[in-house]
């Protein structure tokens, strides 16, 4: 090899390893249930991380004869968690009356932040 290349070689190597990458970082999932007189029962699960942290996110319902109605909801999730439950009331729903008979339920905007 010439003196170049392993030069670059070399430096190149010495980058790649002084590079990290984090693998430490606090994720969860959202799966909501069947919307019912109660609301909508919500279960957390942590896909990462082990610190603390709260999970936000909005669920949008589609109905039967189109209409959407939207809600949203935080829980907070302890260091030694892995799972946890959280209600959405079914008063804090926007677009009700647009809604006759919920289909499906879709969770967006899912945000974790670390506490």
């Amino acid at each position: 090899m010439k003196p170049i290349l392993i030069a670059i070689f070399v430096v190149a190597t010495a980058l790649l390893s002084a590079c990290t990458v984090s693998t430490d970082l606090d994720s969860a999932r959202v799966d909501c249930g069947t919307p019912g007189p109660h609301g909508v029962d919500c279960l957390v699960q942590r896909t990462g991380g082990n610190r603390g942290f709260e999970a936000c996110w909005d669920l949008a319902i589609t109905c039967q004869n189109g209409g959407v109605m939207t809600g949203s909801a935080c829980h907070s999730m302890a260091a030694a968690d892995s799972k946890g439950e959280q209600n959405m009331p079914a008063d804090g729903f926007s677009n009700q009356a647009a809604c006759d008979v919920p289909a499906s339920g879709q969770v967006e905007n899912l945000k974790v932040t670390a506490q």
